[in-house]
């Protein structure tokens, strides 16, 4: 089993591409070869100062890009990037943008239960880009991980302490690595920075098949801010 490490956030467009072309790549690798893989989501913050409670997007995007006009400049970019890998953005059903924090910690407690994390940050991607729900409020992020398979505590539990410890260690990991964006990807010893396209990805995880001896586990330590 060899684990892949990925660092993202819930409203960044890339990571949602970048995600989907990763699982083409290795669902192509693991046909070729016959080696499992394991994705880990890490956590980061694109916007550590939002409010808890998330703030209009027209308002947010206006002032962090300069204009509304240039806001929707830079969605349609991803629009068309998406189409390919079959993702729909529906910019026009966001409302807010979310604080993220919650969120991360519905991912990290998708992991630590049932090893799905990386599945659930998929789901908290298409909540947010592709029917633009909420996922900064704790009553939408219940439902997804009811959804999911998670239970219907699921409110609750999103307090546990265990789980804000998890997300500050990939914060603090993050910030050590001196990563100032995402998607980040950790292929062995390797950052690959950006939604890379699915044939070079196949070829860069084909080669850590290749580096790591069979049966053994590859475990690394591992949009702009």
């Amino acid at each position: 089993m060899i684990t892949l490490d990925v660092f993202s956030d819930l409203i960044c467009p890339w990571c949602y591409i970048g995600g989907r072309r990763l699982d083409k790549a290795v669902a192509t690798v693991t046909e070729r070869t016959g080696e499992e893989f394991h994705i880990r989501h890490h956590a980061f913050e694109l916007n550590p100062a939002m409010p808890l409670s998330g703030m209009d997007r027209r308002a947010y995007r206006s002032g962090k890009f300069g204009s509304w006009e240039r806001s929707r400049q830079l969605d349609a970019g991803t629009v068309l990037a998406g189409r390919d890998d079959g993702i729909v953005f529906d910019y026009e059903a966001i409302a807010r943008t979310p604080n993220t924090r919650t969120g991360h910690r519905l991912i990290a407690l998708a992991e630590r239960e049932v090893q799905q994390g990386w599945a659930m940050a998929d789901r908290l991607l298409a909540a947010y880009f592709s029917h633009g729900q909420d996922i900064g409020d704790t009553a939408v992020l219940a439902r997804i991980g009811q959804e999911a398979g998670l239970g219907d505590d699921v409110a609750s539990r999103l307090a546990d302490p265990g789980l804000e410890s998890a997300v500050r260690e990939d914060l603090k990991l993050a910030d050590y690595l001196g990563f100032h964006g995402v998607p980040v990807l950790i292929v062995g010893d390797k950052a690959i920075s950006g939604a890379v396209a699915v044939d070079a990805l196949v070829e860069v995880i084909e080669r850590q098949v290749t580096a790591t001896p069979s049966g053994a586990a590859c475990e690394s330590g591992v949009c702009s801010l």
